[in-house]
C-alpha cells in the first residue's frame, strides 16, 4: 500500500461508496478501493480519490458524434492519459488505476500512439 500501514476513509467518501449502484458488484468495488488506495496521498481515502460517478449511470449523450470504434478509441485515450499523469508516469501505478496489467497498458499505449 505505498509503504501506508492502514488507511482511513472520510466522511465524504463513505457517503460517495454507499450511494454508488455497483453494476460490476463486489469486482467493481474491490477495484475502486484499489485505485483509491494508489491515489491517495495522506492518511485519508478522500471523495477525489474515488472515481465514480455521482449517480452511478451513465449522462444521456446524444450529442456524441462518430463511431462506436472512434468513441471508444477517444475514451480510451483519455482514461490512459489521465491515470499517466495521476501516476507521474509510472506505468505500474497507471495500469493499477485502470484494472489492468502493465503490459495490457503498454499495448494500448502502442495501439493509440500514446507516449509516456
Amino acid at each position: 500500500m505505498n509503504q501506508k500501514e492502514t488507511l482511513t476513509v472520510s466522511r465524504e467518501a463513505m457517503d460517495k461508496l454507499m450511494k454508488y449502484d455497483y453494476p460490476g458488484n463486489i469486482r467493481e468495488l474491490e477495484n475502486i478501493i484499489e485505485q483509491a488506495v494508489v491515489l491517495c496521498r495522506g492518511e485519508s481515502i478522500s471523495s477525489t480519490d474515488l472515481h465514480i460517478a455521482l449517480s452511478g449511470r451513465p449522462a444521456d449523450r446524444s450529442d456524441i458524434v462518430g463511431s462506436f470504434e472512434e468513441q471508444v478509441c477517444a475514451f480510451e485515450t483519455k482514461l490512459i492519459t489521465d491515470a499517466l499523469q495521476k501516476s507521474g508516469g509510472i506505468q505500474t501505478r497507471a495500469a493499477a488505476l485502470l484494472g489492468m496489467s502493465e503490459r495490457h497498458l503498454r499495448y494500448k499505449m502502442i495501439k493509440y500512439q500514446l507516449k509516456n
